[in-house]
């Protein structure tokens, strides 16, 4: 089953796995060939035996009465033959590998880019160590399970039955005495297949665990070194290798137990042919030559088995991983489009919010009950305390994850109704967290359009205040950012990512905490770019700043994943709202925030 699903990944190895194959068979014809000269030493050239006749008709003389040249010929036979065997072997090999490669590469790219499809839930409950792993490790499985598998089997079977049958020409009786230990090589691997897989599989488990743990210690290394925790990650990080180690220790004592007993069955498969051979040489049924090619032959019989049976260790090994990775790719995203879904020819910008209802966890509502309509072209700003659930509705607006309970309607159209890709190009975002990316700031701008031109990339960061700090970087917009832009101050990202948002263009704006990372003097110049960029689009604005909300034309007031009110800046702070009490105990008093809503 394995086999037959990477093979729907080698298509473009095709070519370069069948000539490495047809080659692999060359080979082994090369490999079977190369006794025989010993054969004639012994018994032609040294013992005086008759050549054969087609030998005879190409060289009358050979044998004692011209040892020398004999000699010669057969010592130029063996490297002839050897020097085939080589360069055919290794041009079949190399066509093997490079065709391994090839389905490395298009297994990790469709995993890669099945996992940037899948939905945020299955990466909320995914570490990113783990699904690193996956792709870049697992997937080198199909690798080890071409080169160290499928050929070696390939090439041993070939070698085999061409073993198998000058054997049975030399003599059939020594012949099925060797065959005889064949039945203890499949008992071997069926006692030790299962213990491998298994260790195999927890070594996999324990060495993702291990990545994991690097990964998001690197990415929370500023927490350490802030808290001085170095030492008790260092104290983790033994604890996980060790666990990695003792693992792997198991793993490879039992392929070491395993490879042992092979090792010890094909001792005495060697000791009874020696037995036998020796007797039927003594009394005059074999010669010597013939002895010493069946027992050339014999190692050749029992390095295909000796590959079989390991190969057993390789084929388990490999698809634990190549499981590990098909798990990924047969895993469905939570959210699709559904078939037959048509794009709008327009966006108004309507967007209806009916009886949501959401929650992360079975039993712990986020969203209750959450209505409210936003009309074309307005500006709607989401206010309440950390956790009322205001994130969330741009999650689900997004459609990152899709509501348990209700539905949000676009310009009265479901959104579960609508094409994702189509869905999430009308809308721009600048998150609170800006995410920027290991490339230029002109590329990191542009990743809103593709085909931006420089002059509009250069446009965008003037509106978004970005392009100020930009000209005074040594390379300008061809600056290279480094991960996540760390080197930024938090305000230049978010200018970075608000010009990002200006580029795209789209009807729909969602602005979560666009100022929070900014000083006064900029944030008051960028909240004249947003009330500029706002013109004609709905736009959803989180926010805590008073003079962030200002700009808006009405406020939804959250709390515990509830809508408790819905009004204009005016009408809810002429009132004993719970929108007037919020700001009231961020401003320290009500008189501060009365003269703050004059300027609403």
């Amino acid at each position: 089953m394995m086999f037959k699903r990477l093979l729907k990944y080698a298509r473009p190895a095709a070519g370069a796995m069948a000539s490495g194959m047809l080659l692999l068979m060359v080979a082994a014809l090369f490999e079977v060939l190369q006794p025989w000269p010993l054969k004639w030493l012994v018994d032609i050239v040294l013992g005086g035996a008759a050549a054969p006749e087609w030998l005879a008709r190409i060289w009358p003389d050979f044998g004692p009465k011209s040892a020398t040249a004999s000699l010669a010929a057969i010592c130029l036979a063996i490297v002839g033959l050897a020097v085939c065997h080589r360069v055919v072997l290794t041009a079949s090999q190399f066509l093997l590998i490079r065709a391994g490669g090839k389905i490395v590469e298009e297994l990790r790219c469709r995993a890669c880019d099945h996992l940037h499809r899948l939905s945020l839930r299955y990466h909320d409950r995914t570490k990113v160590g783990d699904s690193l792993y996956r792709i870049a490790y697992d997937t080198q499985a199909a690798q080890s399970l071409l080169n160290g598998a499928i050929a070696p089997a390939v090439s041993g079977m070939l070698l085999l039955v061409g073993v198998v049958v000058v054997m049975f020409s030399i003599d059939a009786w020594l012949t099925v005495a060797a065959l005889a230990v064949a039945p203890v090589f499949w008992l071997l691997i069926h006692l030790f297949g299962k213990t491998i897989e298994q260790r195999s599989s927890q070594y996999h488990r324990q060495e993702s665990a291990l990545v994991s743990f690097i990964t998001e210690s690197l990415s929370s290394i500023r927490a350490i070194q802030a808290y001085s925790q170095e030492p008790l990650t260092a104290r983790r990080f033994d604890e996980a290798a060790e666990r990695s180690l003792a693992t792997n220790q198991k793993l490879v004592l039992a392929q070491l137990v395993f490879s042992a007993c092979v090792g010890l069955v094909m001792a005495c498969g060697t000791a009874a042919v020696v037995w036998l051979g020796t007797q039927r040489v003594l009394a005059g049924t074999l010669s010597l030559g013939d002895v010493l090619v069946f027992l050339a032959y014999l190692g050749m019989l029992y390095a295909p088995m000796k590959a079989f049976s390991e190969g057993t260790s390789v084929v388990q090994s490999a698809g634990t991983q190549l499981k590990r990775v098909f798990d990924v790719l047969d895993t469905e995203p939570d959210v699709q489009t559904k078939p037959g879904a048509i794009a709008p020819a327009h966006v108004r910008g309507k967007i209806e919010f009916q009886q949501v209802g959401f929650e992360y966890e079975a039993g712990q509502p986020v969203l209750r009950d959450v209505n409210f309509t936003i009309e074309p072209g307005s500006i709607v700003a989401i206010v309440g305390r950390t956790g009322a659930g205001k994130s969330t509705l741009v999650s689900l607006l997004l459609r990152f994850y899709d509501p348990q309970r209700g539905a949000i309607l676009l310009d009265g159209r479901d959104l579960t109704d609508l094409p994702l890709e189509w869905l999430r190009s009308q809308v721009s975002i600048v998150l609170q967290d800006p995410i920027l990316f290991s490339t230029s700031i002109a590329e990191n701008i542009a990743y809103a359009r593709s085909g931006a031109t420089r002059e509009q990339v250069i446009a965008a960061a003037r509106r978004g205040e970005a392009d100020e700090f930009i000209q005074r970087l040594p390379e300008g917009y061809d600056a290279m950012l480094g991960e996540r832009g760390v080197n930024l101050s938090g305000g230049q990202r978010q200018r970075l990512s608000l010009a990002r948002a200006i580029l795209k263009d789209s009807p729909i704006l969602i602005l979560d905490e666009p100022t929070s990372a900014l000083d006064a003097h900029t944030e008051a110049s960028l909240m004249a770019s947003i009330e500029e960029l706002a013109q004609g689009k709905t736009t959803l604005l989180i926010a805590h700043r008073l003079s962030t909300v200002r700009i808006a034309d009405a406020i939804v007031v959250m709390d515990h994943g509830r809508v408790v009110e819905y009004g204009t800046p005016d009408e809810l702070l002429s009132r004993d709202s719970a929108y007037r009490r919020l700001f009231r105990s961020q401003r320290g008093s009500l008189t501060e925030v009365e003269a703050v809503s004059g300027s609403f």
